[in-house]
């Protein structure tokens, strides 16, 4: 097998010998990628071998290549599984498919294959059947930027299923704020690009109003209300409340 990346790049091409298993040297000019059984075992790139080899040929964005199939490392300079290098790698490049607050997300068959570490297994492992990156934060307490960076990331590896959803009503915990109504940016940002440029959310919990609100980075499932907000609501720090917009 031979080509170039105009189609797919290195990350890609090395994911599918992975999944299919195969043994062989995955060969650039001025470096390679050894895979025994899909799992990679030594990588060299002029003068570098190992990890930060690896680590430069999935960052290639043009140039050919081949696969020899049955070829053998000459050494051993990887121990972790490909998921995790190429994970790195899309976090480095920023690269991966777009996921919003509500859409679906369910784990691939590849998934449940896959080795990964640390936060990125407990999402797959949060996700169950099946949830939205707004359930995973209540879940988990991961910040909804990087709930949704590292779905995408994951989904860029063809590990999670991402059904698009309309924006809809929100289960948000309320905690004291400062002023007005305050959101997360991204929830807010969802919704407004779907149903166009709103001024007020409403908010039902044991009350129902229309207030005002505001985009705020970091705040995940929590509805952010000032003192005088949550004596006209009748609410309390840490209940729970649905938000929609006022449109």
């Amino acid at each position: 097998m031979e080509g170039d990346f105009r189609l797919l790049g290195p990350i890609d091409l090395l994911q599918l010998l992975a999944q299919g298993g195969k043994t062989g040297a995955f060969l650039v000019e001025g470096g390679g990628v050894y895979l025994e059984g899909g799992r990679p075992v030594h990588a060299f790139l002029g003068k570098k071998v190992g990890k930060e080899a690896l680590m430069g040929i999935l960052a290639l964005k043009e140039g050919g290549f081949r696969f020899v199939l049955g070829e053998r490392a000459p050494m051993t300079s990887l121990q972790a599984p490909l998921e995790a290098y190429l994970l790195e790698a899309l976090r480095l490049l920023d690269e991966g498919v777009e996921v919003g607050p509500f859409d679906l997300v369910r784990p691939s068959p590849q998934a449940y294959r896959a080795t990964l570490e640390g936060e990125d297994q407990a999402l797959l492992l949060a996700l169950g059947e099946g949830k939205s990156p707004l359930d995973l934060v209540a879940a988990t307490g991961l910040p909804l930027k990087e709930t949704l960076k590292r779905l995408g990331h994951l989904a860029r590896l063809r590990l999670l299923e991402v059904h698009p959803r309309v924006p809809h009503t929100a289960r948000l915990r309320v905690a004291l704020g400062g002023r007005g109504a305050q959101v997360d940016a991204l929830l807010l940002a969802a919704w407004r690009a779907h149903y166009g440029g709103f001024a007020r959310v409403r908010v039902r919990g044991r009350g129902e109003g229309s207030l005002a609100v505001e985009g705020v980075e970091g705040l995940g499932v929590e509805l952010r209300l000032s003192p005088e907000h949550l004596l006209f609501l009748n609410l309390k720090v840490g209940e729970e409340v649905l938000v929609w917009p006022e449109v």
